[in-house]
């Protein structure tokens, strides 16, 4: 049998522990937050920062439940990560997609939380301690509970402020961008025109595409590709005509399909409506091209893309600036034209990395911005033969 003393023993360390492991978890989420806040949720307008601190504020309350009461909320922390995981299980699941090791780290953290606490509880009251009875009311076990609270509470405001200021800064000297048209940009040992607002340049779900009558945002790289084939639309380029439901039946856009099909292709001159026949004045660029173009603050990032790596390397790591990027607006990842391999294609971060994401992801703050391939409408390109055809007649 195991003696009082034991059990006392073991009841104080995995009371620690639970704050602990607690603190860690609350912390962790506010760390998520502030840093969610100055990354994809730096854009105008800017109310809606409050839904990334939901997480941490949703794990502070129970925090302070589990501490006062922590059968309770350990039963709560339990089943909140329960939902946590089966909810993004799920979501997985049915985009096709897999689930990052941090992921799974995060959860775990959490249900072990929830468990800790529990058996904490159980522990305690085996021990007969007054310290998991339901009198709230003595002094010392309200300021020995209340201190945890405040102290759990601090170091997540310290660990905001120090880590969101220098973020804070960092989004503040942005070079911001000055309008939307089209424009001129020298990179590394490359020249490119940016495509204006339209068809061409996607960076906000509050300006999407517009195609045969029906609005399009966070477009997946299948959609792209595969946009001028037979039929020509994004509709069920997703995932395919033949899709079924089951990871097999998808099918995956090649690079000679993107090549054939992809829909800068069918881009006006202007760049101001997409059409359904080729006209070739525009193309999205490659993942060096765009590794090329990231600057940090007014100087190009001296970047080029390692093809063998599949990574890239920069003299200085870029940033969300002008006039490559909205700096106000959603979007904080491209698309580019480069295919991985058979099932992914890589994206550019604003901060220059080349990542390789799945051909059906689809999300808002994902876009494109393409580049001119031609400078001379096909209207101009016909005159201007014409008037050969027309000065050659007259000499004869």
């Amino acid at each position: 049998m195991i003696s009082q003393q034991k059990i006392t023993l073991a009841a104080k360390s995995l009371d620690l522990a639970a704050f602990l492991l607690l603190l860690a978890v609350t912390v962790l989420w506010a760390v998520w937050g502030i840093g969610e806040v100055f990354h994809e949720g730096w854009y105008q307008p800017y109310w809606h920062i409050i839904f990334y601190f939901i997480p941490f504020i949703v794990i502070f309350g129970f925090a302070v439940l589990s501490i006062f009461y922590p059968l309770a909320g350990g039963i709560l922390i339990f089943a909140g990560g329960l939902a946590y995981f089966i909810l993004f299980s799920l979501r997985a699941i049915q985009h096709h997609t897999t689930l990052e090791p941090s992921f799974f780290i995060v959860n775990s953290g959490i249900l072990f939380t929830g468990v800790i606490f529990i058996f904490n509880y159980v522990l305690f009251k085996k021990k007969r301690t007054v310290e998991y009875r339901w009198v709230l009311f003595r002094k010392y076990l309200l300021f020995k509970r209340t201190a945890k609270i405040i102290i759990i509470a601090c170091i997540s405001i310290i660990v905001i402020i120090t880590t969101g200021s220098p973020m804070l800064v960092r989004n503040l000297n942005r070079i911001p961008l000055e309008n939307f048209n089209e424009i001129e940009v020298e990179g590394n040992e490359i020249t490119v025109t940016l495509s204006a607002g339209g068809p061409g340049w996607y960076y906000s779900n509050e300006a999407p595409l517009v195609f045969d009558g029906k609005e399009y945002s966070g477009l997946s790289w299948n959609e792209i590709a595969l946009f001028g084939k037979e039929p020509i639309g994004f509709d069920t380029k997703n995932f395919g005509k033949d899709y079924n439901g089951s990871t097999e039946s998808i099918y995956y856009a090649t690079q000679q399909d993107f090549n054939k099909y992809n829909m800068f292709r069918y881009i006006d001159f202007a760049g101001a409506q997409l059409t359904s026949e080729v006209q070739d004045c525009w193309k999205l660029p490659e993942a060096d091209e765009y590794v090329r173009l990231l600057r940090y603050r007014d100087k190009n990032a001296g970047g080029y893309f390692d093809k063998v790596e599949g990574r890239a390397y920069y003299y200085i790591t870029p940033d969300k600036d002008g006039p490559i990027w909205a700096t106000e607006e959603m979007v904080i990842y491209y698309w580019t034209s480069t295919s991985a391999n058979d099932t992914e294609a890589y994206d550019i971060t604003y901060s220059g990395e080349a990542r390789k994401i799945s051909k059906t992801t689809k999300q808002d703050y994902r876009g494109y911005r393409a580049v001119r391939t031609n400078k001379s409408s096909p209207e101009l390109i016909k005159m201007e033969l014409d008037n050969i055809v027309i000065d050659n007649n007259s000499e004869k």
